[in-house]
């Protein structure tokens, strides 16, 4: 008998607990096709002009959204070349220029961005409603025409 015995090793066991080449060469082939799609998506982050465009786009779907919102529930209405002045609720809301940014402000108080990046705007009356014109620093215009169902006055300040 022995005094101090070592285990016998298992070649087999020991076989399956590392890679094969098999095992290898798919990893490579992984880590390689996440390489090569590296430089793609750095030009993609990188390149910030596309997404600006985009969220100047999306700015003026909510924003004009909104507008139509408000003015169709208005109980009065104001419109001025510069100014926009609506009754809704007893309150009186205002849309102007301030700065590069057009901004929304509630019986005088508040200062509440609506969209950002403009070297003009207008509000025109038409018929039945209001058109809103607006021209982006990028030199790009946006329009929107939007209809009153009720036929309102003007807001008395």
């Amino acid at each position: 008998m022995r005094a101090t015995s070592k285990p016998i090793k298992n070649v087999l066991r020991l076989n399956e607990i590392g890679f094969t080449m098999l095992e290898m060469l798919l990893s490579l082939l992984v880590f390689s096709m996440i390489a090569s799609m590296l430089p793609l998506s750095f030009r993609i982050i990188l390149d910030d002009t596309l997404t600006e465009k985009g969220l100047t786009r999306m700015e003026w779907d909510v924003f004009s959204s909104q507008i139509k919102k408000e003015i169709r529930t208005a109980e009065q209405m104001t419109v001025q070349p510069d100014k926009l002045l609506l009754k809704v609720n007893g309150q009186i809301i205002l849309y102007e220029k301030y700065a590069s940014s057009m901004r929304r402000r509630v019986d005088g108080q508040g200062h509440e961005i609506l969209m950002q990046n403009l070297s003009s705007f207008a509000f025109e009356k038409i018929a039945d409603g209001v058109m809103v014109t607006a021209v982006g620093l990028d030199g790009i215009h946006y329009s929107v025409r939007i209809h009153q169902f009720l036929q309102t006055g003007g807001v008395q300040l």
